[in-house]
């Protein structure tokens, strides 16, 4: 009946399918172990023993494996203890790249400068990265351990910049692309950790062209936005979050239960994050806070709806550019110069339960794709600009309708969906799938990844599977072309396609490789 049971929740969501096994199999061993126990013709010495055996298993599997967090199903996962694992690492990923060739050169100009790569919508174009696995697979160029989080890489002059924690405090720390070798790190106090989300850092870092230098700017799992210069990493300001919003951290996340996740998004000279509150506040919260980018001060805040774990991005929407938000409950498109909320789109969610964190998409010069896990699945909204006269009754008079909603597909979680070449891709529930985007039907479903993260290179799906594998995926028909074993255990970190360097990472180390063309 378990098995059964199990299945018949997967196609909704493998989260409730899993709740479901766990809580039927702890059920059905304490109903055997009762019923061995009140049994009046069985021996006391047999019950007794079991009674024990649960115990002295559980004693067993302990001294074996050691608990490693919860997956992005809330499914426990285990790995093996001190010579075993040391014995794992060695089978992980083939032989070293022939470091005598010269990287140097090759590392200064590769660019990746945020979350999703530099049109931040997952669509990578890397003439110098080849795709074609089946010939060769990529190559390690370096390995190296890393603090814990769920940050990505961006890179830029020759240096991969992540998000990481380190006891209790955040760092922003910068790695030579060409030997993984640390250029400079800073750091800020903070440390944000939950027992199903894990420890660290969950954003990825922006760099940003600033008159005649780059500079790095980030947001860190416990509200503070960081700008620092990328030569060196010294600071240039600080703004906190919660202080803006006049809450603190305890008090912040009983409403954003997993930490702050959004990336920067950089306009011009404003740098813009979701800010929040507390939702009792009579004035609070605000959707997003836009900076400047030169100190730091506040610009504008706006929006009414509390905040989720997507990162806002801009769109040029029936011929208007808006920075649309993906929020708790709500998407919204908003002013760039004002913050000033133009149209709402409802999509439920809760930021400290069934959290948005996927990206808006946007599928052409009006229409936003939408997706979210927890089996609510995806919806394409389309946008109107407003009329002579805003007779819908909405302030702005800008329209945001439905096209369609469909709950069984694109039920993408930590992910996001990526356009490209009129379909739409994603890792639904763990499965990777190809969908119409026009219409919300599936075209096909591939193989299962887990709640990983992925990049369309030079037209082929690249996915960082949960579990550390990489794949190369054919978009015509989700066949993998090839994949490899690169890292060892939850790997929920976006990875990063530069020049012809891959580096994905997780909360405990962090692999650069190459593949050439």
């Amino acid at each position: 009946m378990i098995p059964v049971g199990r299945a018949a929740l997967i196609e909704t969501d493998r989260q409730f399918a899993n709740f479901a096994g766990i809580g039927a199999g702890i059920l059905a061993v304490l109903f055997a172990i009762l019923a061995i126990a009140f049994h009046r013709n069985i021996p006391w010495v047999y019950k007794f023993a079991a009674l024990l055996a649960p115990v002295a298993c559980l004693v067993a599997f302990n001294w074996f494996y050691e608990f490693a967090g919860f997956n992005g199903e809330v499914w426990p996962t285990f790995r093996p203890r001190l010579a075993a694992r040391d014995e794992l690492q060695d089978q992980l990923g083939p032989t070293l790249f022939d470091q005598s060739m010269e990287l140097g050169e090759l590392s200064k100009t590769p660019r990746f400068n945020q979350m999703l790569g530099n049109r931040r919508d997952g669509n990578i174009s890397a003439p110098e990265f080849s795709m074609n696995w089946a010939e060769q697979l990529p190559q390690i160029v370096w390995r190296r351990n890393v603090g814990d989080g769920w940050s990505g890489f961006a890179v830029a002059q020759g240096m991969a910049i992540s998000l990481e924690q380190r006891d209790d405090r955040e760092f922003l720390t910068a790695y030579q692309l060409k030997d993984g070798e640390t250029a400079w790190e800073f750091s800020v106090p903070g440390r944000h950790y939950h027992p199903l989300g894990g420890l660290g850092p969950r954003s990825t870092p922006t760099i940003v062209d600033r008159q005649d230098t780059q500079v790095v700017v980030a947001q860190t799992a416990t509200g503070k936005v960081l700008c620092v210069d990328l030569k060196d990493g010294k600071p240039i300001w600080q703004f906190d979050l919660f202080d803006a919003a006049g809450i603190r951290q305890e008090q912040a996340e009983q409403d954003v239960m997993w930490g702050r996740s959004g990336s920067p998004l950089v306009i011009n000279d404003m740098v813009i994050v979701p800010l929040g509150g507390a939702t009792k506040q009579v004035d609070a919260p605000k959707s997003l806070i836009a900076l400047s980018l030169t100190d730091g001060s506040e610009r504008w805040r706006n929006g009414s709806s509390q905040i989720a774990f997507a990162s806002p991005v801009m769109f040029t929407l029936d011929g208007d550019p808006q920075i649309v938000s993906v929020n708790e409950g709500t998407v919204t498109g908003h002013d760039v110069t004002t913050g000033d909320v133009l149209w709402t789109s409802p999509w439920p969610s809760k930021s400290n339960g069934d959290a948005c964190a996927s990206q808006p998409v946007q599928l052409d010069s009006n229409r936003v794709l939408i997706s979210k896990g927890y089996a609510q699945g995806s919806k394409l909204i389309e946008i109107s600009r407003p009329k002579n006269d805003a007779s819908d009754g909405s302030e702005s008079g800008w329209i945001a309708k439905d096209v369609w909603t469909n709950a069984k597909v694109l039920k993408t979680k930590f992910t996001s969906a990526i356009v490209h070449e009129g379909k739409a891709y994603g890792l639904s529930d763990g499965v990777l799938e190809c969908v119409d985007p026009e219409t919300g039907t599936r075209i096909w479903r591939g193989g299962r990844f887990g709640q990983g993260q992925m990049l369309i290179v030079n037209g082929v799906i690249l996915v960082s599977a949960e579990d550390g594998r990489i794949a190369a995926v054919n978009a015509a028909d989700g066949k993998t072309i090839a994949e490899m074993q690169v890292l060892d255990g939850i790997t929920w970190n976006p990875p990063a396609v530069a020049g012809p360097f891959l580096l994905v990472r997780n909360g405990t180390e962090a692999v650069c490789l190459r593949n050439s063309k």
